[in-house]
């Protein structure tokens, strides 16, 4: 049998320990999904890991996503989008720089702003076409900045207006099929 005093510390340690638990639980929380419901029981938001990245998605009422927020080897991403209409905006950051893209209902990308680590920060301003080729696009390049119209039909882009502003003065290039058809001065 043991002894009152044996018993006692027995007791204490197991105490002590519970509480050394508890306290880990009260302040850290490891899983690989933790899902956010509201009231009724629908899924409002979920915070997971997916193929090794991490990301929270936010969900409407009806259940229909409606942000997503990423961090990627990439870098981090922004995605928010209307359930209905399925129009999007998306911001991203990276390596190669950072860009607000616009999708349309179809869930193409139709309008692109960026900015560019490389050429020194380049700004630029692209609108896509139907097909997702460029039809405008908008740059300011240091030396000569420039808006440069695509034949929305010709997506490998060997059909455009060149309209740039060099050291010289501006300059106006018209191209077809990949052939210079008419340039000034």
């Amino acid at each position: 049998m043991q002894s009152p005093e044996s018993s006692l510390e027995g007791l204490t340690n197991r105490v002590e320990r519970l509480e050394s638990q508890y306290h880990w639980l009260k302040s850290e929380v490891v899983t690989e999904k933790l899902v956010l419901v509201d009231a009724d029981g629908k899924t409002r938001a979920t915070l997971r890991m997916s193929e090794g990245v991490p990301g929270l998605i936010l969900y409407d009422t009806n259940g229909n996503v409606c942000a997503i927020l990423r961090v990627s080897a990439e870098g981090p991403s922004l995605h928010l989008m209307d359930s209905k209409t399925k129009v999007a905006l998306e911001l991203k950051v990276g390596d190669a720089g950072t860009n607000v893209s616009l999708f349309d209902a179809n869930g193409k990308q139709r309008l692109t702003l960026e900015v560019t680590r490389f050429e020194s920060g380049v700004p630029s301003l692209s609108m896509r076409g139907p097909n997702g080729a460029p039809c405008v696009v908008v740059s300011a390049l240091e030396d000569s900045p420039g808006v440069c119209l695509f034949d929305a039909k010709n997506p490998d882009g060997n059909t455009s207006v060149q309209i740039t502003m060099g050291r010289e003065g501006p300059s106006l290039v018209c191209v077809k099929d990949g052939k210079v058809l008419w340039s000034a001065p």
